[in-house]
């Protein structure tokens, strides 16, 4: 009885963790901080819970490999003189709040979470998006205040002169891509595997919501998933689930289509992912800049890097828009090697259990992480970074529920 009401606490400490992320906006306490989530004020109760339990956390190798890339950011800080900039000093405890996340993931049930969860969570999301969508009740006014969404809603559904043009839908999270990127989560969750086939009918939600939000990257994270579960789980698509899947996502690309241009009046913003357009495009052209800017002082500085100097970036008005070359540029290529750490060593454990059809959640998210990271800066984003340690977490605890041990 007792270990059942222990588990039942985890199960509602995890889904607040969760919906924390997802629905409450971020707090900033004072303009020159970076903004802070609801859920940092419980990291100590979470810290001193992993303690207790440390026994029988999971994954215990991938934390060593998360403290030697957090002494490579400090090694790093140090050398350039930025050892206590606060704003610096907060990339550490990011990784640390990662490291408590997943480690309490490891601890919780994870097909009861799912159960209680993951369908809740996504209908309420669903519905704030779509009243962002529509401007159900001025919702946007509520994004713009609360949700970071600046210039996303400014200038949502209107081009650079304020005319009417496609919508791309910002959601909660305050940037269309990162949404799309959450969607993409779920869509990983749902993904018709081995359920009954009105299961799909989640799935093609899902990626509905991703291609509302019209994130180019989120595509490429989209077809890289099916892609890789085509390959990891051959055996459960078959010719007709893939017709089924394929037909799909197609009908649901051109309502997309339709409902983010009224109707087809507008271009649609992705639609230059296929049309050859992309790089004649501003947000390409000026990623290519950026880069190129980036390189050429990597160089200058191979092994250590910049030591975070996250105030270069707001100075000089310039987004990395790459996590590689964003690691590499703050922490050297010693930097960059402790950040693929934290993808390579649950991508290492996840295969050798040799239990696709358990670990394939968290096989996809790094396949998405991976990809999302040439273009975007999964990691660094607060939201992404839980949802992505709390997929990371579960999957440890569904083998150590199989009794499958990994390291």
């Amino acid at each position: 009885m007792n270990g059942a009401m222990t588990d039942r606490l985890k199960i509602i400490f995890g889904g607040f963790i969760v919906c924390s992320v997802l629905f409450l906006p971020d707090l900033h306490l004072k303009p020159s901080w970076p903004a802070i989530q609801v859920i940092d004020f419980l990291l100590p109760i979470l810290a001193i819970y992993v303690f207790i339990e440390r026994k029988q956390v999971q994954g215990k190798l991938l934390f060593i490999g998360i403290g030697v890339f957090a002494v490579i950011m400090l090694l790093s800080m140090a050398v350039n003189g930025r050892i206590f900039v606060i704003q610096d000093l907060f990339e550490i405890f990011k990784l640390v709040k990662f490291s408590l996340i997943v480690a309490f993931f490891t601890l919780v049930p994870t097909a009861a979470f799912g159960r209680t969860w993951l369908k809740p969570m996504f209908i309420a999301l669903v519905g704030f998006n779509l009243l962002h969508f529509f401007n159900l009740f001025d919702f946007n006014d509520i994004i713009a205040t609360y949700y970071n969404g600046g210039l996303h809603i400014e200038y949502f559904g209107l081009n650079s002169l304020k005319e009417p043009a496609v919508k791309r839908m910002v959601g909660l999270a305050g940037n269309p891509n990162i949404n799309a990127l959450v969607f993409l989560f779920f869509s990983i969750a749902f993904l018709p595997i081995k359920q009954r086939s009105n299961t799909l009918w989640w799935f093609f939600v899902a990626v509905l919501m991703v291609f509302l939000c019209q994130s180019r990257t989120a595509i490429l994270g989209l077809g890289a998933i099916l892609f890789a579960a085509g390959f990891l789980m051959k055996k459960y698509f078959t010719l007709r689930k893939w017709t089924i899947i394929v037909l799909g996502i197609s009908a649901v690309y051109l309502l997309s289509w339709a409902m983010a241009t009224d109707f087809f009046r507008y271009s649609l913003y992705s639609n230059n992912l296929f049309n050859g357009q992309i790089l004649q495009t501003g947000s390409a052209r000026g990623r290519w800049e950026a880069w190129t800017l980036l390189g050429e002082m990597i160089l200058q500085k191979p092994l250590l890097g910049y030591g975070g100097n996250k105030a270069y970036f707001y100075a000089q008005k310039i987004y990395s828009e790459n996590e590689y070359i964003l690691m590499a540029w703050r922490y050297g290529m010693i930097g960059l090697l402790g950040y693929l750490i934290i993808y390579l060593l649950p991508l290492k454990a996840f295969f050798q259990a040799k239990k696709i059809e358990k670990t394939y959640p968290a096989l996809l998210c790094l396949v998405l992480m991976s990809v999302a990271a040439l273009t975007n800066n999964p990691f660094v984003d607060r939201t992404i970074m839980v949802l992505f340690a709390a997929v990371i977490g579960a999957v440890y605890a569904q083998l150590s529920t199989e009794k499958i041990h990994v390291e």
